[in-house]
């Protein structure tokens, strides 16, 4: 085993401390929210201009110089207009099923357990009534 001399030993905790100093500032650098916030964005932009470009066409989609007509971008910006259409009509029609769903779900619970369900109602009441301040119980003095 092998003795420092303490001037050593100071100047291997010195360059430990700084080398641990750097290695925390990066991490908080890379984890500060700043920074998600900023990744997210760029991610966001860089979608949008990937969509952007499947919409409008790539260059080679685009009108020739010679005066060719822009029918292959218009096509394929039809193309994605009618996908996303059919999209939103597909999950409109799914949510309105999920909610007919539930509803006959609840009600069928209800008329199966008539009890539970006045039981339900009568303790939400309870709780509302229990929040809303009353009238006179605002102020604290009592009334003679």
């Amino acid at each position: 085993m092998t003795t420092q001399d303490p001037d050593e030993i100071r100047d291997d905790i010195e360059q430990t401390q700084q080398q641990l100093s750097a290695s925390v500032d990066a991490l908080t650098a890379k984890l500060s929210p700043q920074r998600i916030v900023q990744d997210k964005v760029q991610r966001a932009r860089t979608a949008m201009g990937s969509m952007k470009e499947r919409v409008t066409g790539s260059a080679a989609h685009r009108a020739p110089a010679d005066g060719g007509t822009a029918v292959p971008s218009m096509a394929a910006a039809e193309g994605t207009v009618s996908s996303a259409k059919g999209t939103v009509s597909s999950a409109t029609s799914s949510a309105a099923k999920t909610a007919g769903t539930v509803t006959a779900a609840a009600r069928r619970g209800i008329q199966a357990n008539p009890v539970a369900a006045v039981l339900i109602a009568f303790g939400a009441g309870w709780l509302i009534a229990a929040l809303l301040p009353s009238p006179g119980r605002g102020s604290g003095r009592r009334r003679a």
